[in-house]
């Protein structure tokens, strides 16, 4: 027993350790409703239905948890849609470090996206994605850029396309 509650101890302080850095990725739902609606120039009405969102979808971004001297949190967040027949899952964020120029650096993420075959339920419309970075500034950087892009591995597109971007500039304010 006393080796168990060690063992366990132990992977606890491990897992809080890589919990800084996960990607989490959640489910966009939606639920079917039903719509009336008055036919211009007549007077019947019409029945349908449609399917409205209940999950919230967020807007990709990049945004500042907390700065200390030497260390930047940000978080990245954004959606991807996945529906219909084409199934679109998240497999990672890669992280590329641009070149630094004078006092500033670009740092870059991919959202690598991955199409697989078959058919997405119907009350799922796309994917939530939130990662936690933490960055270990460099004495002589005062500006960083941040840049987000959509990656679609198996498919067509080649060029990743540019979804979000956000600048931390550190001077000092006089």
């Amino acid at each position: 027993m006393k080796d168990f509650m060690i063992l366990t101890s132990f992977l606890t302080l491990f897992g809080c350790k890589t919990d800084a850095q996960k990607l989490e990725v959640s489910t966009i739902y939606t639920e079917p409703t039903k719509v009336t609606r008055e036919v211009p120039g007549t007077d019947s009405t019409h029945t349908f239905t449609t399917r409205m969102e209940i999950t919230e979808r967020l807007d990709p971004r990049i945004f500042m948890r907390s700065k200390n001297a030497d260390n930047l949190k940000f978080r990245i967040q954004g959606n991807i849609s996945s529906g219909g027949h084409t199934i679109h899952q998240i497999r990672k964020i890669r992280f590329e470090k641009g070149a630094q120029v004078g006092n500033s650096i670009t740092l870059r993420y991919y959202v690598e996206i991955k199409r697989k075959p078959g058919k997405e339920n119907a009350n799922v419309t796309g994917y939530n994605y939130v990662k936690d970075e933490n960055y270990k500034i460099p004495k002589d950087v005062k500006i960083i850029y941040v840049e987000l892009y959509e990656e679609h591995i198996n498919t067509s597109e080649v060029k990743p396309k540019l979804i979000a971007q956000q600048t931390f500039n550190f001077f000092a304010k006089i």
